[in-house]
């Protein structure tokens, strides 16, 4: 993989490090936009670079940034020489709904670099977070939409707490009403989150519970049914970060999706949620699908 090492500001100015790639000589029409997902970064899943060179191959672009929710625990800069300043980013301090300026920065880095069609794509809560973005911003350049294993988050928080959402928000409503939003709580993962972080992602389920497979047809999948281009859905069948069967959740993308121009899924057989050892299978399902 050769690709560029780039900066790319958010919409609020906040400074997203990234790779960048594009075939030599003509400038490429059309792109591919990488969000990662919860506690990521753009380099660390190894289905990047397979991904990556495929597209590229194509003919396309591709561009792959952090996110202000990279890695547990970072931080990230704004501004420029004397006057730059460190925020604190992580998964544990990620407020949801400040995706729509990330997503931005990166469909505005690609424009300037003559890209005039994007194709989002999302990993894990990354397709959350880019179902989130389209449906609040729209964009005209959208091509189409790659779901590289969209999470069941609200199942998954539930599986893995002895304490129900409710409850947590509870509690995380309260520490910010006494003005600890930012001191971090015990909500049964990996991580802790910071009260603030966790009602983001979980107090209304309207704006971030973009899959409720746990709930079938009867879920709310309004965001997603507003996206009119194409789709690819793809799973693993090992690990995968839903609660039930992973053919359901495809299925139930396939029936809910309901203005998308067309809705092809592939679950890799073996493969997990991140794609071990099947990163080529994933690329080249993506790389067909973006330019067949």
């Amino acid at each position: 993989m050769k690709a560029e090492l780039v900066r790319v500001e958010a919409d609020d100015g906040l400074e997203l490090v990234g790779l960048y790639s594009a075939p030599p000589g003509k400038t490429a029409r059309r792109a591919v936009l990488h969000t990662h997902g919860f506690a990521g970064n753009f380099y660390e899943n190894r289905f990047i670079g397979d991904v990556c060179d495929a597209v590229v191959a194509r003919g396309l672009a591709f561009l792959a940034t952090n996110n202000r929710g990279h890695d547990y625990r970072s931080d990230n800069l704004k501004g420029a020489g004397a006057d730059t300043t460190y925020h604190a980013g992580g998964a544990m301090v990620d407020v949801f709904e400040e995706c729509v300026h990330d997503i931005g920065g990166g469909v505005r880095f690609l424009s300037e670099r003559g890209h005039d069609e994007v194709y989002f794509e999302g990993h894990s809560l990354g397709c959350c977070k880019t179902v989130y973005y389209l449906s609040e911003v729209g964009d005209e350049q959208c091509a189409g939409l790659v779901l590289v294993s969209p999470p069941e988050m609200f199942g998954l928080q539930e599986a893995r707490s002895e304490r129900g959402i409710d409850e947590l928000l509870s509690e995380a409503r309260s520490r910010i009403a006494e003005g600890r939003g930012d001191v971090p709580m015990h909500v049964g993962r990996d991580v802790p989150f910071t009260p603030t972080a966790f009602v983001s992602l979980f107090g209304d389920p309207s704006r971030s519970d973009i899959f409720p497979f746990r709930l079938g047809n009867d879920g709310d999948y309004g965001r997603l049914a507003s996206i009119e281009r194409p789709m690819l859905v793809t799973y693993g069948d090992v690990e995968e970060a839903v609660t039930g069967a992973v053919e359901d959740a495809a299925r139930l993308i396939e029936e809910n999706a309901s203005a998308a121009a067309s809705v092809e899924t592939l679950i890799v057989r073996g493969g997990n949620h991140v794609y071990w050892g099947h990163e080529g299978e994933l690329a080249r399902a993506i790389a067909g699908f973006v330019e067949p």
